[in-house]
């Protein structure tokens, strides 16, 4: 069984830094998927998602990393027909990653006892609405 849906969350300017796990379970629940794996997609190049613990101090460090990394374009803004952002944001969000995959078992996603699903919005030009895709595969029925 397959199941595919979008969510959206809201999004500042900047880099934003989002949990949503609470989309994930709503999904898994919507799903009525017991077991199998689940994707957790942001599509578009400006935008990452990775599995971390819900610390605030954590996200912020990451945040520091990555601008270390790619530190921010100056520059004037490039125009593509896509009208995404800079391309630091492009590069950011590809060294942490677009997707992750989480295995379910038993109704539950797999995570570990603090990790959450962390959205990292590196776009500082689109304030407002970023889509996430989940797709859930498996096997069997709701109980």
């Amino acid at each position: 069984m397959i199941f595919l849906r979008n969510y959206y969350v809201n999004t500042s300017a900047k880099i934003d830094v989002l949990l949503i796990t609470h989309d994930v379970k709503r999904a898994v629940r919507e799903s009525g998927i017991p077991s199998g794996v689940v994707t957790v997609l942001v599509p578009g190049a400006t935008a990452a998602v990775v599995l971390l613990e819900n610390d605030p101090k954590i996200h912020e460090d990451l945040k520091k990393w990555v601008e270390t990394q790619v530190p921010a374009d100056t520059g004037p803004r490039p125009s593509r027909r896509s009208g995404s952002g800079r391309n630091d944001a492009h590069l950011r969000a590809a060294i942490l990653g677009v997707s992750v995959g989480i295995p379910l078992m038993d109704g539950k996603l797999m995570l570990g006892a603090w990790q959450e699903v962390v959205l990292y919005d590196f776009d500082d030009s689109k304030v407002g609405r970023r889509e996430i895709t989940i797709q859930i595969v498996g096997e069997g029925a709701a109980k």
